[in-house]
């Protein structure tokens, strides 16, 4: 009883948040990847919520990462519904977040790539059975490696990779806080203004049950 009383509670948090700015958000102008159809409706979604973060990202604090922060307790957070995540660093990761977010400047918004999400399948179909983590594939691939077979990069390039849960608005809102890693690479690449497309694929893992792995480019031509 006490776990559903949480649950609900949660739910009209964030109920709450999204009623009360939903219709300001040009949803129809951020949501560059829902009519593509290589992509999986959770694939799109992830696309979104990068778009929303990059477009306002003051807004994108207030409403979709901020009520997360009153469920860590120590280093552990405790959503309901969730599996208790143990962190590294507990909520001033959050924190430090929020602050980062509250003094970012928009980004131009990111466009789906084919080629760029069939790379990022690439790595998803080959951890899915090896269980490792990292963004060296079999072979020892590289992000470069696989996104040549595709199609040719111009500018810079990147990836991130998430694994666990891989509801969208969690996985971007965690690579975000980017909890253990000192050089917040995740997160700046995220709001990265030099990007302006994006790949992306969600899939199984071995041992962390799923995981996403999402790539970013300034410019990248089809194969």
């Amino acid at each position: 009883m006490k776990q559903l009383f949480s649950v609900l509670i949660l739910l009209l948090l964030v109920n709450i948040a999204r009623s009360q700015n939903a219709s300001e958000w040009p949803i129809k102008k951020l949501d560059t990847a829902r009519d593509v159809t290589y992509l999986s409706s959770d694939e799109k979604d992830i696309i979104l919520e990068l778009n929303k973060v990059r477009y306002d990202p003051v807004k994108y604090a207030k409403e979709s990462v901020k009520w997360m922060g009153i469920f860590y307790e120590g280093k552990l957070l405790k959503i309901p519904g969730k599996e208790i995540l143990e962190t590294n660093e507990g909520k001033s990761a959050f924190d430090d977040c929020l602050k980062f977010l509250e003094q970012s400047k928009p980004a131009p918004l990111l466009y789906p790539s084919k080629g760029m999400s069939k790379a990022c399948s690439l790595l998803v179909y080959d951890q899915s059975s090896t269980g490792e983590t990292g963004h060296r594939g079999s072979g020892n691939t590289s992000p470069l490696d696989r996104v040549k077979n595709f199609g040719k990069f111009v500018g810079d390039y990147a990836e991130n990779i998430h694994y666990g849960d891989c509801e969208p608005t969690f996985v971007v809102i965690s690579l975000l806080i980017d909890d253990g890693v000192r050089s917040r690479g995740h997160r700046k690449n995220i709001m990265d203004p030099s990007f302006n497309v994006t790949g992306t694929a969600i899939g199984k893992h071995r041992i962390y049950g799923k995981m996403c792995v999402n790539t970013y480019a300034t410019t990248f031509y089809e194969n």
